[in-house]
């Protein structure tokens, strides 16, 4: 769901062991565009309200889930309503997409299916500017200027990286090393 992009472009979700360089070099990683801090913005608050409404079926309360986002922001119930509408409707659009690529791969490569591929990527581009777009036409102008500021810093790499440890010490446990 918030990892919808993997289904079309499998490399992205594929993890690995990594060495001690290599993290060291992780500290030059891009950031992400901005319509793709959008719609991973998109993404998690609809899984945040997801959860919550599942929290609240199940007799508890869930309004610190569904909020969370909203508190950080500090936007009201009417302009944060927006957020969700659009989270919903993208969710729904990527999930389809996600779903129209898994049956692609699933008859094997082939041009086509890579042509066919490529077209659900473009879509679901299309399908993410629609809702900044939307976005931007409904919430204030300086909502806008606050969305797009926490958008960069709650998905900034700093974020996204674990730190390095502050004590270089041996990287295997004392009983395995010679």
């Amino acid at each position: 769901m918030v990892f919808g992009c993997m289904l079309l472009q499998p490399a992205a979700g594929q993890t690995a062991l990594v060495s001690q360089s290599a993290l060291s070099s992780q500290k030059q990683i891009r950031p992400l565009s901005l319509p793709h801090l959008y719609w991973h913005f998109l993404a998690y608050q609809n899984h945040l309200d997801t959860k919550a409404a599942a929290t609240t079926a199940a007799g508890k309360d869930g309004s610190a889930l569904r909020n969370l986002l909203q508190k950080k922001l500090g936007f009201s119930n009417a302009d944060f309503a927006l957020i969700r509408t659009s989270s919903v409707r993208l969710t729904a659009e990527v999930q389809s997409l996600d779903a129209q690529a898994v049956a692609i791969r699933a008859v094997g490569p082939s041009p086509s299916s890579l042509d066919q591929l490529h077209a659900l990527t473009v879509q679901r581009e299309t399908e993410i500017n629609a809702e900044i777009s939307y976005l931007k036409q409904n919430l204030p102008p300086d909502k806008i200027i606050a969305l797009e500021a926490f958008l960069k810093e709650f998905f900034s790499p700093s974020n996204a990286v674990p730190p390095e440890p502050s004590v270089v010490g041996p990287l295997a446990p004392a009983g395995v090393q010679r």
